[in-house]
């Protein structure tokens, strides 16, 4: 399994996260159970548990980041991708940045629609800009 791979298989965690909040841990286990990611499995446990863990402050970001939206009211595909990416931006220093923001874009056109493509990437671009 490749990283792109491995990062369309956090989201999808991540999308089940807003529904199951209390059995992530278990999604995961069985997630590595039928996919068996191999090297991918150390990236996306902690992509899904950091950005868990920071939703919070990811939130906020894409708050600040959105005018006249906040997080929760965006789809649950357009929430779960750009909280993964921003999570990546700030927490996975072995990531390039335009390559977060890229499979970033990817996703939300085959998840959510073109529609989401210009949001997501303003939304990316001006964080990247400012940090």
């Amino acid at each position: 399994m490749n990283r792109t791979k491995a990062r369309e298989y956090a989201f999808i965690l991540l999308f089940q996260y807003k529904f199951q909040p209390d059995s992530i841990g278990e999604l995961i286990e069985d997630f590595v159970a039928e996919y068996k990611p191999g090297i991918q499995e150390e990236y996306i446990k902690n992509a899904v548990n950091t950005t868990i863990e920071k939703i919070g402050e990811l939130d906020g970001i894409i708050d600040e980041k959105s005018a006249n939206w906040k997080a929760d009211r965006l789809s649950y595909v357009c929430q779960s991708i750009l909280r993964l990416a921003i999570c990546e931006i700030l927490y996975f220093e072995d990531i390039p940045v335009p390559v977060s923001i890229n499979e970033a874009i990817a996703l939300i056109k085959k998840y959510d629609g073109e529609e989401s493509v210009n949001f997501v990437n303003g939304i990316l671009g001006s964080f990247k800009k400012n940090d």
